[in-house]
């Protein structure tokens, strides 16, 4: 049984070793709660463990490399060296080091499939081992000449149809999701012939009822469970899809953004700073545990602190204080001015990136964020439909609705073509659209979405002003009916658009064998196995076009963590300080044809272009309607007579607030309060 650790039994355990290291290696549960707690400071009698300087001469480095097997690995354990090495130009002299990713045309040669093919006994061990080395010998046609691959016997077409043989293969197994994910033709069989219930060795797995879901009642039950927003959606992502798609949210008044405790703590944050004076480099942070941070800074790898003075071959340095007992709000503004000032005041380059730091950005900048009525109108601004709303601004949007803004008055061009998400799930809306319409058909045609909606929820019957097809009823009934109507389509998605209930009809008895002038692109279940899956990503050189151009395939592969063997893909990342080039931000911004395309198009780009004052100098890029006003005197005095403090004035209006305090202004708007007094 787990020992539960209470503050005197860690002081107890600790007391056993004589460093931190030492505490963490023998003991490392009561070292977590310690450390979680902030207990360590305490334990003086744990020596703090110091970075050992490593002199990475030539002997030591390749020594230490001697150790792996392949240069990623080499990288991974040892970045340090690993970036000597690089730099250097040694990593020619360790042939011992070899790499996991074969240089471009590699598979080509013939030679080289066949030598991979020996490493192998089935065809299937081959594909799955080498998928490059594979499909090269599946192209070219080699894999005849490779008898030492056996094949696996596959089953005769109709073979899973056979009850004699699904229920032989079922007891395989012990569970029906075992049974599925290991021979799904088979579990298909199964489940289309009502087999399941006969397998009782089978443990069935748990599912709700149809409907279940659909019942408000059950939805904030289940909601009620969890503190955060993110656990219902991970535990419970059937009622999560649910609530979202009918704007329950609003009412789940009980959800706290992530980390709210941590945010809603007193002054305790503090920003600091590492500086290399030689090559005047400079990393300014944040944080509210000091010591924490730089035992971070010092010992972890991947840190950049740790990478670049390890690089440097120097030890990190003692860190310096630059502001303390700072609110989670004063804490990001403050980051950000002390980055600025080092790099454009004291000419210092960053070692970390300030695009990313600052107000209203990352976790924190997320929780003190409040959507008020004047920052949503803005938001939305940036928007043309509702739904582009929804998906880029989901907590502006979400406020929105909460305060009933989502309207033609105060929205007026969301409205001219499409309605916002959710629109159609109100009776009301459904109901006042199909009064435009005489027929079922002409309802459907012209408002399919308002349509769908009134057959989901079963209004049809109040729809009394609406008159049906001229057919008699259960027409559309009868299966020859059917197949003669669908004569006058070649696709699917024609055939739903001209007859909606033959296609009903035909959906649901699978009649599209008999329609063979019906052409779909729709892949049937079970469709994407490893091997296709794989071929159709090796069309692609990035994930994020596998992903663009075949989402199905790519969800597929990122479930099974297939993924992670598609070495063939190029990271589309680019490194540290690339959007800091000048040439290159202007070369990626004459890709668009005004400001906001750039800013959607190339975020990152448009963000270094901004901070760097670079933006004014893109003269092909044309800018938003609203931006040539003028805060004049005049103007900046009327909006600040809307706000009681200076605070509420600069968060809702910010570039009239940075006008009047560049003007001086401030002084004489006597009716903004402060909050408290600079020192």
């Amino acid at each position: 049984m787990q020992k539960k650790w209470t503050r005197e039994t860690v002081f107890e355990e600790s007391k056993k070793y004589s460093s931190r290291s030492e505490f963490k290696k023998m003991s490392s549960s009561a070292f977590r709660i310690a450390y979680m707690n902030g207990w360590l400071d305490e334990m003086n009698w744990l020596i703090h463990p110091a970075p050992k300087p490593i002199k990475w001469t030539k002997e030591a480095v390749f020594e230490e490399s001697k150790k792996y097997l392949y240069f990623s690995e080499f990288n991974r354990k040892n970045v340090s060296a690993y970036e000597v090495a690089r730099k250097k130009g040694w990593f020619e002299e360790m042939p011992w080091l070899k790499r996991r990713y074969a240089i471009r045309g590699f598979w080509q040669s013939r030679e080289n499939v066949f030598n991979e093919s020996y490493k192998y006994k089935t065809l299937k061990e081959f594909r799955e081992g080498n998928y490059r080395a594979y499909k090269s010998a599946k192209d070219k046609e080699w894999l005849d000449e490779m008898p030492w691959l056996k094949r696996t016997e596959r089953k005769p077409s109709g073979y899973w149809k056979i009850r004699e043989n699904v229920f032989e293969e079922s007891h395989k197994y012990k569970s029906t999701n075992d049974f599925c994910k290991a021979n799904h033709l088979a579990y298909q069989s199964a489940l289309d012939n009502d087999w399941l219930d006969q397998m009782t060795w089978l443990k069935k797995s748990y599912r709700m009822k149809m409907g279940y879901w659909q019942n408000k009642e059950n939805v904030f039950n289940e909601a009620k469970k969890y503190k955060y927003k993110s656990d219902f959606r991970r535990k419970a992502s059937s009622a999560y899809v649910t609530a979202l798609e009918k704007g329950w949210f609003v009412e789940m008044t009980w959800f706290q953004p992530k980390g709210y405790e941590r945010a809603s703590r007193g002054p305790v944050h503090i920003i600091y700073v590492y500086i290399d004076d030689d090559k005047k480099c400079a990393y300014v942070g944040a944080t509210n545990n000091i010591d924490r941070r730089d035992y971070e800074h010092r010992t972890h790898s991947n840190d950049t602190v740790f990478k670049y003075f390890a690089n440097e071959d120097k030890d990190v340095p003692k860190y310096k204080i630059l502001r303390e007992g700072l609110t989670v709000v004063e804490r990001q503004r403050e980051e950000r001015i002390q980055s600025l000032y080092y790099r454009d005041i004291l000419h210092y380059t960053l070692l970390n990136n300030i695009n990313a730091t600052g107000e209203n950005t990352g976790s924190l900048g997320s929780l003190v964020y409040k959507w008020t009525r004047s920052k949503v109108k803005r938001e939305a601004e940036k928007y043309k439909t509702p739904t582009e709303f929804f998906t880029n601004s989901a907590g502006a949007y979400d406020a929105a609705l909460k305060y009933k803004m989502m309207n033609k008055e105060t929205f007026p061009w969301f409205y001219s073509k499409r309605m916002p998400p959710r629109w159609w799930n109100v009776k009301e809306h459904v109901f006042e659209e199909s009064k435009k319409y005489k027929t079922w058909n002409e309802f459907f045609l012209k408002a399919s979405a308002a349509h769908f909606s009134a057959r989901k929820h079963k209004w049809e019957k109040e729809m009394t002003w609406l008159a049906y097809d001229q057919v008699p009823q259960g027409y559309w009934q009868n299966e020859e009916h059917v197949i003669e109507e669908s004569k006058k389509y070649s696709t699917r998605t024609d055939f739903f658009k001209g007859c909606h209930a033959a296609y009903d009809y035909a959906f649901k008895h699978n009649l599209w064998a008999k329609m063979p002038w019906i052409k779909t692109k729709v892949k049937e279940q079970g469709y994407w196995t490893r091997e296709r899956v794989f071929e159709e990503g090796a069309k692609y050189s990035t994930k994020k076009a596998f992903k663009k151009m075949a989402s199905t395939a790519y969800s597929k592969a990122v479930k099974n963590k297939w993924i992670d063997e598609m070495t063939w893909f190029v990271s589309d990342v680019k490194p540290m300080g690339y959007w800091q080039n000048k040439q290159t931000v202007m070369e990626e911004s004459r890709k668009y044809s005004s400001r906001v395309d750039f800013r959607w198009g190339s975020t990152s780009a448009y963000k270094s272009a901004i901070s760097n004052g670079w933006i004014d100098e893109m003269t092909w890029l044309k800018r938003p309607q609203n931006y040539n006003f003028k805060w004049s005197r005049e103007n900046v005095f009327t909006e600040s007579r809307k706000y009681s403090t200076r605070g509420s004035f600069k968060a809702e209006c910010p570039t009239a607030y940075q006008t009047a305090r560049k003007n001086g202004w401030l002084d004489e708007m006597v009716w903004l309060k402060q909050k408290y007094n600079k020192k």
